[in-house]
């Protein structure tokens, strides 16, 4: 009996902490486009002059490209967990001066930074931004314009920036479980059982 009872105490310990463990990113299909295509991005806007190939490879054998005329770019929505924060990062790149251009990404349709009007070229360069995610679902998306040459994007990556504490009534209630699993374990030694 005593192993059935320590057996059920375990089991539901192991049950709260897996029920509060966060995974550690939000799997982006396809982040560094090693695919070599867009697959798990959905293409918006102008799609003319943008593709995977290895010239725009920041790392690996594939990077994206992006030249479009008018706005274009790729999105993706992936599970997330409300409430928590996320580090967004990714690797840009714009090939020459030549204006117009612009680049934007956003995350859950509000633009965050850095964002690009009309910037004079440079090599890939590294950025990450801390975000929230407000539901079970969220949603990153590039932007580019450059009818004259090309952004270049790879290394694309969404990771929980600082994993939560678990609730408080899920401590106590763990909490609880211990003593009342103590408390019958010494009541059984009193009475001999």
């Amino acid at each position: 009996m005593k192993w059935i009872h320590a057996g059920a105490v375990a089991s539901t310990a192991a049950m709260l902490f897996a029920s509060f463990t966060v995974p550690a990113h939000a799997d982006v299909v396809n982040g560094g486009f090693e695919a070599g295509t867009l697959a798990g991005w959905t293409t918006t806007g102008d799609t003319s002059f943008s593709g995977v190939d290895p010239f725009a490879a920041r790392t690996g054998a594939f990077g994206a490209f992006f030249g479009p005329t008018a706005v274009g770019g790729i999105a993706q929505s992936f599970a997330t967990i409300a409430s928590t924060a996320y580090n967004v990062s990714f690797s840009l790149s714009l090939a020459d001066s030549a204006q117009p251009n612009s680049f934007s990404w956003s995350w859950n349709g509000v633009t965050q930074t850095p964002s690009f009007n009309n910037a004079a070229g440079f090599g890939y360069t590294d950025f990450s931004s801390l975000v929230t995610a407000t539901g079970a679902t969220s949603t990153i998306a590039f932007n580019f314009r450059d009818p004259q040459s090309f952004w270049l994007l790879d290394n694309v990556s969404v990771t929980v920036s600082a994993i939560p504490e678990m609730p408080v009534n899920a401590l106590m209630g763990a909490g609880l479980l211990l003593i009342a699993a103590t408390a019958r374990r010494r009541a059984r030694r009193r009475t001999g059982a």
